[in-house]
């Protein structure tokens, strides 16, 4: 869970710009998946207002980031979004993007979660989003070309529920219909939410399902690849990307026509695979 200090740590700006760069928030930027999309949007031009756990990791980060600012923020916390908020729109004069990185994710059997897992994983992966989205879709809605908000989901699009991740497959899926259900309200504005759901990737956090992939067919990816899909989501706007290649993508398809014709199709495999190479291996 991210820290609750709020000092701002400033990295020194290489020269003015002749065109104004756009502009992102990043929070949860701990981790491969948000080093390399920080490093990414930095060399992209953006401006970068950055939230993570390791204060030297993101002193790393801002000195290779143009002008970028840090600041520690509890997500769980929505007076801690809120300030930063408040301060990412000071320091950047607007905001272009928002992406929350920060999420936890104990996969376990069903009597195996205890009370603190449960209530992490809702402060962390609901509670999360929501203050997020709160903090700064009043801000975006004042600016004339609004802004979009990328939540970070889990693997596929948050309703393909996979074997011993019951508690936490239940807040992606929680988190999947906020996005949908923010943006009907949000028709009509210039603001938008995504749900980007990211493929198992090549990071130290995935380390202990790498067999278990494997076996899945499901080929892990590196942080570099996410980071550079996240930003064709902000700059084509997607309400939804799902990475994983076809073998995802068809699932999570089938899966919302029919879980039983996903079952048949691979989630029973699955299960087996999960069983054996899963968790309760790890």
């Amino acid at each position: 869970m991210l820290g609750t200090s709020h000092e701002a740590l400033r990295a020194d700006a290489d020269g003015a710009r002749s065109v104004t760069p756009s502009t992102a928030v990043l929070i949860g930027v701990t981790g491969g998946l948000g080093v390399a999309l920080a490093r990414l949007l930095a060399q992209q031009g953006f401006r970068l207002v950055l939230s993570a756990r390791r204060d030297t990791e993101a002193q790393t980060l801002m000195g290779e980031s143009n002008g970028a600012i840090y600041m520690r923020a509890d997500v769980s916390e929505r007076a801690s979004v809120e300030r930063l908020a408040a301060a990412a729109l000071e320091h950047l004069g607007r905001i272009d993007a928002v992406v929350n990185l920060a999420g936890i994710s104990p996969r376990k059997r069903i009597e195996e979660y205890t009370v603190d897992d449960v209530e992490a994983l809702l402060a962390v992966n609901v509670k999360g989003p929501i203050f997020t989205t709160q903090a700064f879709v009043p801000l975006l809605r004042k600016q004339p070309e609004g802004g979009i908000i990328v939540q970070v989901g889990g693997a596929v699009d948050g309703r393909v529920a996979l074997p011993f991740q019951s508690a936490y497959a239940a807040t992606r899926g929680a988190l999947a219909n906020y996005v949908q259900s923010a943006n009907r309200e949000l028709e009509g504005t210039n603001v938008l939410l995504s749900f980007f759901g990211p493929a198992p990737s090549n990071t130290e956090s995935e380390s202990a399902y790498f067999d278990m992939w494997r076996k899945m067919g499901v080929a892990l990816v590196q942080p570099e690849r996410v980071a550079r899909e996240i930003l064709d989501t902000i700059r084509e706007r997607r309400r939804l990307h799902v990475m994983g290649g076809w073998q995802l993508r068809t699932m999570s398809l089938v899966n919302a026509l029919s879980p039983a014709a996903a079952d048949r199709l691979a989630l029973r495999r699955f299960t087996r695979i999960f069983e054996r190479h899963g968790p309760t291996h790890s």
